[in-house]
């Protein structure tokens, strides 16, 4: 009895749902099943049956190939470390050159279905290669912990991505996962408001194809479901180069919190923001990050940086706290010094869902020893 016990135990979910995925209690209420094929896994996860769905091993979805049109880059050319643009989607430009056929794995662009109240486990080992997860638009309460995603078609954009949100994804916590190789989007939100945790992840940037052209993946994360609440915590954004992250889109609202994430080794841009996503960015670490946010966001007036103490005290009286100031190494370029009051009110009304912060000088060490699968109940 002992022993199964402490077997049922070390195929739970590790910690409880924080931030604005906080209630999520994805397949608890079920009965636990570990995939054996990736047949079962599909089944196992598409309906909206509570279960906890055990991921102990290696998937491989590559191997199954084929061919469409598309077109390359004048300017980030695939002969200069740059990608290749599937379809037509991001070809016609004068900056395109049309290629006739590119081969691509068929399971990238074809993620598997997710549907409501799933813990999805990888305890540290599982591992998803060629293909993503995509969340069925309306699908609620769900937990992914302890899983890499990896070598989604990565020299080709439109390839597909590696964790998707079709929208009105309400109570989704992401943690303790590694995302690399993709390629397109690490993690995308689409369309309509979801309410999110991305924490405890590495964001691995590292890649010979990159729409930059400097060995950096650009499409890290971007949410642009209208009415979107995300909690970015304690996440390892290293060696992208943007997206790092986008935050909203032109008439899609959004409210954020971007706390104790350590951003390092980048050589493009980590937040970009549109007009209308509210966002509060406290104690995250910059580790030579050459933009720690683009010029778009720089002219936001609903972003609040936290440059200095004074706007750290501000804080308080909306949140019942002080916010921590950032931490931008020399190394690093500037972070603009935003602190636009509205920020305070929108997340004052819901600062049950925020984070405590770290001190910022804590966040590099803290991160790098807890983020990621190999790190699952450090």
């Amino acid at each position: 009895a002992l022993l199964a016990a402490s077997q049922a135990a070390a195929q739970s979910v590790v910690g409880t749902a924080y931030g604005f995925a906080g209630g999520a209690t994805g397949g608890a209420d079920g009965e636990v099943v570990t995939a054996s094929s990736m047949d079962e896994l599909a089944t196992l996860l598409g309906d909206d049956t509570a279960r906890t769905v055990v991921i102990d091993q290696e998937f491989d979805f590559t191997g199954t190939t084929g061919t469409e049109a598309g077109c390359d880059r004048k300017s980030c050319s695939v002969d200069n470390g740059g990608q290749l643009y599937l379809g037509d989607l991001s070809c016609g430009s004068s900056d395109n050159v049309a290629v006739s056929s590119i081969t691509y794995d068929t399971a990238g662009p074809d993620a598997i279905k997710v549907g409501s109240n799933k813990s999805i486990l990888g305890l540290g080992k599982g591992k998803l290669v060629g293909k993503g997860l995509s969340l069925n638009k309306g699908a609620s309460n769900v937990i992914i912990q302890g899983l890499e995603f990896t070598n989604v078609n990565p020299g080709i954009v439109w390839g597909g991505d590696l964790l998707d949100f079709q929208g009105s994804n309400d109570g989704v916590w992401v943690d303790h996962n590694k995302f690399s190789l993709a390629g397109r989007m690490f993690i995308v939100s689409h369309y309509d408001a979801s309410r999110l945790t991305i924490s405890n992840n590495e964001f691995d940037g590292t890649t010979t194809a990159s729409a930059t052209c400097n060995g950096n993946h650009y499409w890290t994360m971007m949410f642009y479901g209208d009415g979107d609440q995300v909690t970015l915590d304690k996440n390892y954004y290293h060696d992208v180069s943007g997206r790092a992250p986008k935050l909203g889109e032109d008439g899609a609202k959004g409210t954020f919190q971007a706390v104790n994430n350590l951003f390092s080794n980048m050589k493009g841009h980590a937040f970009d923001a549109y007009d209308s996503a509210t966002a509060l960015i406290e104690g995250n670490a910059f580790e030579g990050v050459a933009q720690p946010n683009t010029e778009k966001a720089a002219g936001s007036k609903l972003l609040y940086t936290v440059p200095d103490e004074a706007a750290a005290s501000a804080c308080t009286s909306a949140l019942g706290r002080a916010c921590a100031v950032n931490a931008v190494d020399s190394a690093s370029g500037k972070l603009a010094a935003l602190k636009a009051e509205s920020v305070l009110a929108t997340l004052g009304a819901v600062k049950g869902s925020l984070v405590e912060p770290l001190a910022a000088d804590k966040v590099a060490a803290y991160v790098k020893a807890n983020a990621g699968p190999a790190n699952l109940g450090a």
